[in-house]
């Protein structure tokens, strides 16, 4: 592994097993460590504490759709399928196929430019509803049978131009994830805002393949 990497990842429900499939963006330093990951998570806000919590499924008509980067909320961290517990080494997850390499070779400046669209989807994702720590998102939809934590992801990849990757042993279930939260005029703009910036680092040939593959937005 060269440079910082910009990865596809999964989080299997149960753990380990080839059931269902929660899909979140993930940032590894050149060292293959998990740094960051970008989650989609059915939330609901605390008014005691007055913040946001995240619960693994939404069955609340006042459950909410959020976006959540670990580097401002890290106890939204989830479990990387292929990631031994306790470890963030993601390199076994990589050589196993659990999670797909979307872009590699990067300057930690350039995971991060490569990494800003995707930011100012989730704070217009985000911002799709009034609410307390920059939006109440958008209605969960009940169990996930609809847009979800998986439509999140295949948003966020969408806005950085990668196209859907394709994990080993795929899981039976992966609800949500034909499906875009915010529509494809808007995906176009963000692009287009940050076409000159973090462009630097491979894409890998198999994602940039996939790109004409995005899901169809939602409605």
């Amino acid at each position: 592994m060269t440079g910082w990497i910009i990865a596809a990842a999964e989080l299997r429900i149960p753990w380990g097993s080839s059931l269902a499939a929660h899909r979140m963006v993930v940032v590894a330093d050149e060292a293959g460590a998990l740094r960051r990951q970008l989650n989609g998570l059915a939330s609901w806000f605390d008014r005691a504490s007055g913040t946001w919590r995240h619960k693994p499924i939404g069955y609340l008509p006042s459950d909410r759709l959020r976006v959540y980067d670990t580097n401002s909320h890290p106890h939204t961290w989830m479990p990387v399928n292929g990631v031994a517990p306790g470890s963030r080494d993601i390199s076994p997850a990589i050589r196993s196929g659990a999670a797909r390499v979307l872009a590699e070779g990067l300057s930690e400046t350039g995971a991060a430019g490569r990494l800003a669209p995707a930011l100012q989807a989730m704070t217009r994702i985000n911002a799709l509803s009034a609410g307390p720590d920059g939006g109440a998102g958008l209605p969960y939809p009940f169990l996930g049978f609809g847009p979800n934590s998986n439509s999140v992801f295949a948003t966020l990849l969408a806005v950085m131009g990668f196209g859907t990757p394709v994990f080993s042993q795929p899981a039976v279930l992966a609800p949500g994830a034909g499906r875009l939260v915010l529509p494809r005029p808007e995906i176009a703009a963000i692009r287009a805002d940050y076409s000159d910036l973090g462009t630097s680092g491979a894409m890998k040939p198999e994602i940039a393949e996939a790109i004409a593959s995005t899901p169809s937005a939602v409605g």
